[in-house]
């Protein structure tokens, strides 16, 4: 049961959620003011508390369509709600204590950190993670989960994790989440295929259905390649020389992902779960990338100097 329980929970995704907290934090620290520990801890336990929530959710109120499914590493659900390892309320209940353990680190992140704004960001994070699966909005069926996904993974996240460090979101810290929205939007292209008949029949209306496996090709081969673009611009908002290094070392895993999209061969389930995975990979390289070029910078791990009231309590103290 327990190993059914952590299937559930499908735990590598939260990957994309460390290395978008990552990328925040270190981008916050690249001023040379160091990285609070405590409340990078914080923020970033509250995020993997929600990214959680929605996995749990997503089995939950996608389970009627992952019947029609064929579960791959990255598409198609668990498959323990499906095989009848688990109750569904299990699944739901589980979601629904994310949910708290995660509106108490966004309450923490307010009141004890001090960071309102992180705490905000957290609640936004909550609030489109929840609609992208359960009613009544279920965005991951109308064609807007997309878009949803890339802003609460790929921009909140780490934006969320940079407030926690400085408040208020630079122009710099929203530029570097972009390469990644991009990278993200390609991915969820990519696992959306092996799910393509299952979706259609369920009535799930995201964008492959929509625009079906040839007419999403264009689709996904623009964001793969917008990412390099936002790269540019994230240049120009004063990213280091490393993020676009380190971004262009990503370029194989594009042009992977780029080559098994433009010559996907239809049903074959085979080329679809390989297309799958190189769109998740994709997305986390990306993210990782940018995280690793702001860590390389020697202002990055600087020692945090005390606050005001801290220098001043301990004046008083040795007096």
């Amino acid at each position: 049961m327990l190993a059914a329980f952590l299937r559930l929970g499908r735990l590598k995704f939260l990957a994309g959620g460390l290395a978008g907290g990552a990328l925040g934090t270190f981008a916050a620290a690249a001023d040379g003011r160091g990285i609070r520990w405590a409340d990078y801890a914080l923020a970033q336990a509250t995020i993997s508390a929600f990214h959680l929530m929605t996995q749990y959710a997503n089995d939950y109120f996608d389970r009627h369509a992952d019947v029609h499914a064929r579960p791959t590493p990255y598409s198609g659900g668990s498959g323990v709600l499906v095989a009848g390892a688990l109750p569904p309320g299990a699944a739901l209940g589980t979601a629904l204590a994310c949910a708290a353990a995660g509106a108490l680190g966004a309450t923490a992140l307010a009141t004890v950190a001090g960071r309102p704004l992180a705490a905000a960001l957290a609640v936004a994070i909550a609030l489109l993670a929840w609609a992208y699966s359960a009613p009544p909005l279920r965005l991951l069926a109308r064609g807007l989960g997309e878009c949803d996904t890339a802003l609460v993974v790929a921009i909140l996240v780490p934006l969320c994790a940079f407030a926690a460090q400085r408040g208020a979101p630079t122009a710099l810290a929203v530029a570097v989440t972009l390469p990644g929205a991009c990278a993200m939007l390609a991915m969820m292209l990519a696992v959306e295929y092996p799910d393509l008949r299952a979706d259609a029949r369920a009535g799930k209306r995201n964008l492959v259905v929509r625009l079906g496996a040839e007419g999403a090709k264009p689709l996904g081969l623009g964001f793969a390649a917008a990412a390099y673009v936002a790269t540019g611009a994230a240049l120009l908002a004063g990213a280091p020389p490393a993020f676009a290094f380190l971004q262009c070392v990503t370029l194989p895993v594009a042009a992977g992902y780029a080559r098994a999209l433009r010559e996907r061969p239809p049903d074959d389930p085979a080329a679809d779960e390989a297309l799958a995975a190189r769109g998740v990979a994709f997305f986390f390289l990306v993210v990782t990338a940018g995280a690793l070029a702001f860590a390389a910078g020697p202002e990055t791990f600087a020692r945090v100097p005390p606050s005001p009231t801290a220098s001043t309590t301990a004046g008083l103290g040795s007096r």
